[in-house]
């Protein structure tokens, strides 16, 4: 399966083009696909974005590397499992290490690719909302990111392997050479991504089966671990910002509802005799 992962420029260049598409589609009143084409365009817009802000802070490996370590240390201090140890039961697999390497690739906008394009075409009363925790998360994690950490595969000395790199599955590359975003691992969105998918999809959809998509965030974080592309506090921080913009969602919500009337009592009738 191809992975397209155009650069920022590129991929300004094809937001640019869908905005306007949108503003002829509503000029035509296409009001449908003058609408689902503003939608394309914003998530353009977020790739773009965070495509820019990798490129800006590609190079601050001496901070990033530092950084890193700080998080492995408190994740030390607090007695958390390690990652190292969850990589070395995949690196004996060769096809598990594979399996892994395939979910980190396409596990992360795929799936949000699909639950846009559920939402709009089956709930679309939840796309707004949708929306909004796609973008809110997003951008928390940009302001995140302008503090660079390196993910374990970048940091020497802790014995991690690059496992895509291994197995020549990496989008990334070698450091020097590789694409932007490498030291933007915390937060980790490919956690917080696969949270949001498992939240929107529990509370909106009404099967049974709905919650099977739990396994979606549980599987990525081990992913994300055994990969050596996240620590384990990426993945934590990116979850605690989804529900930052989840309870400020509702606290708004609630504020904004108009107060219920007190209900008028009539009058007691004066029975006459």
């Amino acid at each position: 399966m191809p992975h397209l992962d155009p650069t920022w420029q590129s991929s300004a260049a094809i937001a640019a083009v869908v905005v306007l598409l949108s503003l002829l589609a509503r000029a035509r009143r296409w009001t449908r696909i003058g609408a689902a084409l503003t939608e394309a365009s914003i998530v353009l817009i977020l790739y773009t974005s965070w495509q820019w802000l990798g490129s800006i802070t590609h190079r601050n490996v001496v901070g990033a590397r530092s950084n890193a370590l700080a998080v492995w240390h408190t994740e030390q201090a607090l007695h958390l499992p390690s990652e190292l140890a969850v990589q070395q039961l995949v690196l004996p697999h060769p096809w598990l290490a594979q399996l892994c390497n395939g979910y980190y690739l396409y596990g992360h906008f795929n799936p949000m690719i699909a639950l846009l394009g559920w939402v709009w075409l089956r709930h679309r009363e939840a796309y707004g909302r949708t929306r909004l925790y796609l973008c809110g998360l997003t951008a928390l994690a940009f302001v995140a990111h302008f503090i660079p950490v390196a993910p374990p595969r970048l940091t020497p000395g802790l014995g991690f392997h690059d496992l895509a790199l291994d197995y020549g599955q990496s989008v990334y590359g070698t450091f020097n050479d590789g694409l932007s975003g490498q030291l933007l691992a915390m937060p980790s969105l490919h956690v917080g991504w696969a949270v949001l998918v498992a939240y929107v999809v529990v509370t909106t959809a009404r099967s049974r089966w709905r919650w099977l998509v739990v396994l979606h965030p549980v599987v990525m974080a081990l992913v994300v671990a055994a990969t050596a592309n996240h620590w384990w506090a990426d993945g934590a921080v990116s979850a605690a910002l989804l529900a930052v913009v989840v309870l400020a969602d509702r606290t708004a919500r609630k504020a904004l509802q108009p107060a219920t009337p007190a209900p008028v009592l009539s009058p007691a009738r004066t029975l006459t005799p």
